[in-house]
């Protein structure tokens, strides 16, 4: 499964804080706070988003998906988002 590696992208939003998101991921948000992240890769489009808030020392998950691995808030204003890896049903085992 080695080309199933996702690929990453970092984008900033409010308050300097630095999401690290798999490449196919939209971003929505506002200077004061609010994110939505949403998946635009073709296994897990039209699943639910990530919601978010963020102020200058405090991130906050409001609600999350189910294609989601996991959600990490670093020290260092990080937040790292990875998702859980497709499932192929044609794949021969």
């Amino acid at each position: 499964m080695e080309n199933d590696k996702q690929r990453f992208k970092t984008q900033t939003v409010a308050y300097g804080w630095q999401l690290v998101i798999p490449e196919n991921t939209i971003v929505m948000d506002n200077k004061q706070g609010n994110i939505a992240i949403e998946d635009a890769s073709d296994n897990f489009r039209g699943g639910p988003l990530i919601l978010l808030t963020v102020s200058a020392n405090q991130a906050t998950v409001e609600s999350s998906g189910y294609f989601e691995q996991g959600i990490s808030i670093t020290l260092d204003k990080k937040i790292v988002i990875t998702r859980r890896e497709a499932v192929n049903m044609d794949e021969d085992n």
